[in-house]
């Protein structure tokens, strides 16, 4: 059995530099769906479930080797104000991809699957209802197999950090590894077209403090101009375009140090909050409809349509919807070589390094200009 019941999907070390003080006790905190902020929240009651990890003790101590020598590195870059090691940037690389996976927003999106086939007849045993929380549940501890396994699927990502020198600070929330896609998001080759980690032109951003965040992007696709893998921010413009990543991201709570900041987050959150997805997933259903040579093919229809006949074929498709930022920090450019790959299929444009390290299936892919 875990030894810790209650099991936080956002650690402390993560939230620590962002508390009052930076003592690691009260934090306070902007509600998106009450607009309003709340002061000195008590940081251990924040972004935690029961048993979160299931009662795995080997999982849950995994979880906090990665989460201590998050803390470790934080401490040097954070509080000692030290240049980055390439031991910080592997750390960095695996807490961030940790984090992705594994808060309650990620577990929803991933729960949706299993909602989506719930809804059809015959799959759940007879008399058994789906129930949200075990689905959610599951999903994370999925997602915990899934890094376990492919943990290096982010290590061919450039990792900066951004040292902010403006009077605008950073903030985090209870979703702050913020996994977007600025290529795929103003390109229209990728229409109709979802981005993942593998994707090419991924980036990452993880506030770290509200002086310092990290960005890790593909190298291949953007060019950011860095002395030692630091940035020097100066301009106010860029902290907010950064801090918008956060409000789109979260699932309701931003957080942050100083209470005088109250109002200016709470002026970028209304700002920022219509351009968030709601919802943030959208199912298709399919039916299966005739067989041409050797393909079958699937009619899109609603589900209304679909149940009084779903004993046939139906496929199902799940998308996480992505929020569009309105800006974006000015140092984050493109590359005038960049690169990436395709296969001309539905897994879409992929990064050179996720396909040389077999993170990525299928035969086919080709050199792709940016």
């Amino acid at each position: 059995m875990a030894d810790n019941k209650n099991q936080h999907f956002v650690p402390k070390a993560h939230l620590k530099p962002f508390s009052v003080d930076g003592e690691g006790k009260a934090i306070h905190l902007f509600n998106l769906d009450a607009d309003r902020a709340i002061p000195n929240a008590a940081v251990r009651k924040q972004c935690s479930h029961d048993y979160l990890y299931g009662q795995d003790r080997q999982l849950e101590t995994a979880i906090q080797t990665i989460e201590g020598a998050y803390g470790s590195a934080i401490q040097r870059l954070v509080t000692q104000a030290a240049e980055p090691t390439g031991l910080d940037r592997l750390v960095l690389r695996r807490f961030v991809l940790l984090q992705h996976l594994r808060t309650e927003a990620a577990s929803v999106s991933a729960s949706q699957i299993t909602a989506a086939l719930a809804q059809l007849p015959g799959v759940l045993p007879e008399g058994e209802a789906f129930d949200p929380k075990t689905a959610m549940l599951e999903a994370v501890q999925a997602a915990m197999l899934f890094y376990a396994r492919s943990m290096k699927i982010v290590d061919d990502l450039q990792v900066t950090l951004v040292r902010n020198r403006t009077a605008t600070p950073f903030v985090t929330s209870d979703d702050p590894a913020v996994l977007t896609n600025r290529w795929h998001l103003q390109n229209p080759r990728a229409d109709g077209l979802a981005f993942g980690v593998r994707s090419g032109g991924a980036i990452m951003l993880l506030p770290l403090s509200p002086e310092l965040l990290a960005v890790f992007h593909d190298p291949n696709v953007y060019a950011v101009p860095h002395r030692g893998g630091v940035i020097q921010l100066r301009r106010d413009e860029d902290v907010r375009a950064l801090n918008d990543h956060q409000i789109l991201n979260c699932a309701a709570n931003l957080y942050f140090r100083r209470w005088d900041d109250r109002e200016a987050i709470a002026a970028a959150a209304r700002e920022t909050a219509p351009h968030r997805r709601d919802p943030r997933h959208r199912t298709t259903y399919a039916v299966r409809d005739q067989v041409i040579g050797e393909h079958i093919r699937y009619e899109a229809r609603p589900l209304a349509d679909i149940l009084p006949q779903a004993e046939g074929d139906v496929l199902v498709h799940t998308e996480t919807l992505r929020a569009r930022p309105v800006r974006w920090p000015r140092f984050l450019q493109y590359r005038r070589d960049g690169r990436m790959y395709s296969n001309g299929t539905r897994t879409g444009f992929v990064r050179e390094g996720c396909l040389a390290a077999g993170f990525v299936e299928g035969a086919g892919y080709r050199r792709v200009r940016v």
